[in-house]
């Protein structure tokens, strides 16, 4: 316990302001320095963790902490991401390609062959001059739940369950619109559900996303996904706001997805739901700003999986102290707490992770 204390004692953590609410499940797209149209900017996010799991059944090196994707080496400094982000825009046409690298890519991307280290890469038009309308196609950012890769877009450095256990990345195309002047909305063509590659025989997945600001402080998104194939339907949706207000800031997620099997289950379904895969989450997540440059952060959070397909039920708490040094250098402490528990054989686990980071953007 007091090496837990004493890293979330060392560290202070950061405010990031902002003039207007924008979207956190996609990686910000602004800023970076610029040489005529092509715009250039990056991010490296290193940290060192600590954690009372222990899995025994694993005795060698990297420590893995079970179930995460972002930040889940333990006992090690790791990079957990690092990338330089490129976007040539005009006013009919953008680009956008981002290589990276870190653990985080290693284990999201596994499998993925020539494009494992590419976060995004994407081509978007806009076919009509006096209409704001763009049609995107590529490897794109996912609009599901309020996380994106990047930590220093967030008010807690870790991902949330919620945001771990859906899509962070998709490719397709998609076409946005404005709806008036506070509503938009996408409609999405998917590989399907986190996938680069995949059989063209197979049918296409669809998605849906409508994004209402409600005013400068406040944004309310709302996602559908829908995917039949030979062996399964997936139906996916989430609804997550975020918002301020003077020195606090704020975001909750709210989601549920459920897997029907068109094969027969080898093992009973134990859900009331009497589906193949039902699961939901929901989080809330504040901070508040104790100096200039530095704040507090908490999160709580619940995530069901009642087949037991990932982890159960887990229930989750949070705290962190994060502090912006200068320009765009961070600091970050948080430890977080879960308990886990199995559906089949009512197993509790206790989790206590600890982790400090730094994280440098341009």
């Amino acid at each position: 316990m007091k090496k837990y204390l004493t890293i979330l004692l060392l560290t202070i953590s950061v405010n990031f302001s902002m003039a207007q609410i924008t979207n956190t499940a996609f990686i910000d797209s602004v800023g970076g320095e610029k040489v005529g149209k092509l715009s250039i900017s990056g991010w490296m996010d290193a940290y060192y963790a600590n954690s009372s799991y222990q899995n025994w059944n694993q005795t060698a090196t990297p420590s893995i902490i079970p179930n995460l994707v972002s930040s889940s080496l333990y006992d090690m400094v790791d990079i957990n991401l690092a990338y330089i982000d490129f976007r040539y825009a005009t006013d009919r046409l953008k680009i956008r390609m981002v290589p990276a690298f870190g653990s985080y890519m290693d284990k999201n991307y596994v499998g993925k062959n020539s494009l494992s280290n590419l976060m995004e890469a994407s081509l978007g038009v806009k076919p009509w001059s006096k209409k704001d309308v763009w049609i995107e196609a590529g490897l794109i950012g996912s609009p599901f739940t309020n996380e994106n890769p990047v930590s220093r877009d967030h008010i807690m450095y870790t991902r949330s369950l919620a945001a771990e256990y859906s899509p962070y990345y998709l490719t397709g195309a998609k076409i946005t619109s404005p709806l008036n002047d506070r509503i938009k909305g996408s409609l999405y063509l998917l590989n399907g559900w986190q996938t680069i590659y995949e059989d063209w025989q197979l049918p296409p997945a669809f998605a849906s996303q409508i994004e209402f600001t409600i005013n400068n402080n406040n944004l309310i998104n709302w996602n559908v996904y829908y995917q039949d194939r030979n062996t399964h339907t997936r139906i996916f949706s989430d609804i997550y706001w975020i918002g301020s207000r003077e020195k606090w800031k704020f975001t909750s997620c709210l989601y549920a997805g459920n897997d029907q099997s068109k094969i027969p289950p080898t093992i009973p379904p134990t859900s009331l739901f009497r589906s193949d895969g039902f699961w939901c989450n929901a989080n809330f997540a504040t901070s508040y700003e104790i100096a200039s440059n530095t704040n507090v952060s908490a999160r709580v959070e619940y995530y069901q999986d009642l087949n037991n397909n990932v982890m159960g039920k887990v229930y989750g708490a949070a705290l962190g102290l994060n502090r912006k040094l200068f320009n765009q250098l961070y600091w970050r402490t948080e430890c977080k707490w879960w308990q886990t528990e199995s559906h089949y054989t009512g197993l509790k686990t206790n989790i206590l992770n600890a982790t400090t980071s730094l994280g440098l953007g341009f």
